[in-house]
């Protein structure tokens, strides 16, 4: 009754702290007086100050200027919504105690049906309002030409977008996002675009089939670019003219910055880079062009990044103005990048091979069927919003410092050097170390789980346990058979050894049953007998990243495997554990029954 009363009360709460806001409760692009509140109506109403008395059924006394959008749902705009207020724009959802909100899988679609952008974000002010968006899918008309100038966005203030998706857009200039970037009465109001853990793709313009900008005005980080297109011989994120007066940066400048991010399969060179601009931590593979550098007064930067193959197969990866002075520090390029800053050099990658798959998206083979590419294929996990490309460590690598990507940040004592270090965290928000000099290249930090993960699967008498223990795993593979025995010995049990140098340690119960695993973290569990109960163990593998231990060469997971009789029980996996842990965590539930959350 106690905890009844709790969750009752959290709603209440929840609803009370909520209730300004402006929840659009139609689909429709309608603007009529009337008791639905369409998201043209909202914006309108936001537009003229939130008046008390409210506008076409949206809003009233104490509205707030947030709004709110219903997850997954579809809205359709026949023309574009001008934006002249600061506003909030979110997708609205509600949770359980036992969900996970992933961001950016729950976001509400903005769809234009017509022929048109689908916002004009300029309130023709000096001063800059903020429009913030937040878990919201945009997609564009889709047509020959969407708008001249934003094919999805034009904007002409201070845009913040997070868990963003921009889709469909086509311009001249801009195919997702037109930004002005200048402001020639006060350069201080300059139109602004944030962009944050979001998916730009399949946009096209002849100039920044991306983000056009009249001036560098932008932040960029944990964003994927994918299959965006520009016809020119100009860039994706196209900066038209330089900053104002270069002369007040100091290197290297913060201001305008794109960083763990990732570009693929993109047509034309990705970005320009001008004075004032630095890019770092960056993947940029298997686009048809690189970077180009326009930075005569070397203030532009790229550090710490993978830029190679692009396009696949040929080296198109950098194209250097006559004038430029930009500043390379510690990225992995091909010879045409040149080397770099003297103090913290270039390296070059000589290879052919750069992806362990088919095409530059999809499954990664494992380290036996492909030696010698250098990354996995784009992937997207399973509830993630945003995929990336993972680096391989090679068979070939001799110890964690012998490859081209891990560990390769560079430290100097010598203050007369200014470096551009790693960033904190990498694109999926994963932390880097804190010592530089073991950072890796590009968006990807590869990671080494530090716990123990747990696995597990309920089973009736005669069925087998099969699991994928891949994502267990972290960012590393696991360790062919063939190479085993030359890192550890024979097998301690006398058998021949399996993927991953597998080794089973019973910690609480007797063995009783065998189990497969191969080098694509399949395992295959089969008991050995009708028995009753749980099979308790450790599983002990051995991945490319352990190998190079001293003294643990393996990773542990801790498995549960329970079997009961057909009557008992229904089959199911568990991801954490077996029967006796799901006994618990339903108790657990039972007890929080009700209780929910609201996330916006």
């Amino acid at each position: 009754m106690l905890k009844r009363s709790i969750g009752i009360g959290m709603l209440c709460f929840a609803g009370h702290a909520y209730s300004a806001d402006i929840i659009v409760n139609t689909t429709e692009d309608t603007k009529k007086d009337d008791k639905e509140c369409s998201l043209r109506e909202a914006i309108e109403y936001v537009n003229l100050g939130l008046p008390k008395e409210g506008f076409y059924g949206c809003g009233g006394e104490n509205s707030t200027s947030t709004i709110l959008l219903d997850k997954l749902k579809v809205y359709t705009l026949t023309s574009k919504i001008n934006i002249t207020s600061a506003l909030n724009l979110k997708t609205y959802y509600e949770t359980n105690v036992s969900d996970t909100a992933v961001a950016g899988l729950n976001n509400a679609i903005i769809r234009m049906t017509g022929q048109d952008q689908v916002f004009n974000i300029d309130d023709n002010a000096k001063e800059r309002i903020i429009v913030n968006i937040q878990e919201v899918s945009f997609e564009g008309c889709q047509k020959s030409v969407c708008a001249d100038r934003g094919g999805i966005l034009y904007n002409n203030e201070n845009l913040v977008l997070k868990y963003v998706k921009l889709t469909g857009g086509i311009a001249r200039l801009g195919g997702a996002i037109y930004n002005v970037g200048e402001n020639t009465d006060a350069d201080v109001y300059s139109s602004r675009v944030s962009i944050s853990n979001s998916l730009i793709e399949n946009n096209e313009a002849m100039s920044g089939g991306i983000l056009y900008s009249q001036r560098p005005n932008f932040t960029i980080t944990n964003v994927v670019f994918k299959n965006n297109k520009t016809t020119s011989g100009t860039a994706n994120i196209f900066s038209e003219k330089n900053i104002l007066d270069p002369s007040k940066l100091t290197f290297p400048s913060k201001i305008n910055m794109i960083t763990n991010s990732t570009f693929v399969n993109n047509t034309g060179y990705v970005v320009n880079i001008r004075d004032g601009i630095g890019l770092n931590n960056l993947t940029i593979v298997a686009n048809t062009a690189g970077v180009q550098f326009e930075a005569p007064n070397a203030q532009g930067y790229m550090a710490n990044s993978i830029l190679i193959g692009n396009p696949n197969g040929t080296n198109n990866n950098c194209q250097f103005s006559s004038d430029d002075k930009s500043i390379l520090q510690n990225n992995l390029v091909t010879s045409e990048c040149r080397s770099g800053d003297a103090n913290y050099p270039n390296e070059f990658w000589t290879g052919n091979k750069l992806f362990a798959g088919d095409s530059s998206e999809g499954s990664c083979k494992s380290l036996i069927a492909d030696q010698e590419a250098l990354l996995c294929p784009y992937a997207t996990a399973k509830d993630t919003f945003l995929g990336y490309i993972r680096p391989r460590i090679l068979l070939s690598a001799n110890n964690m410092f012998d490859t081209l990507i891990l560990n390769k940040g560079r430290v100097d004592s010598d203050t007369e050097h200014v470096q551009v270090i790693c960033e904190g965290l990498d694109q999926r928000d994963k932390s880097r170390t804190t010592d530089n000099s073991w950072c890796d290249r590009g968006a990807i930090e590869i990671i080494v789980p530090t716990t123990i993960a747990r696995i597990g699967q309920d089973l009736k008498v005669g069925e087998i346990a099969k699991i994928n223990i891949l994502q267990y795993l972290g960012d590393s593979d696991l360790y062919p058979k063939e190479k085993c025995e030359a890192l550890l010995g024979k097998h301690p049990n006398g058998e021949q050894w399996q993927d991953g140098c597998v080794y089973v340690d019973q910690t609480l119960t007797e063995s009783k049953g065998s189990l497969t695993l191969d080098i694509d973290g399949n395992l295959v569990y089969t008991p050995n007998g009708s028995w009753r109960g749980a099979d308790i163990f450790e599983l002990r593998v051995v991945t490319s990243s352990t190998r190079f231990n001293e003294n643990k060469k393996y990773l542990v997971l801790s498995a549960n495997m329970v079997q009961e009789q057909s009557n008992a029980m229904d089959s199911k996996s568990v991801k954490t554990s077996g029967g006796a842990f799901g006994l618990l965590n339903l108790l657990a539930l039972l007890g929080l029954i009700g209780l929910r959350h609201y996330k916006k």
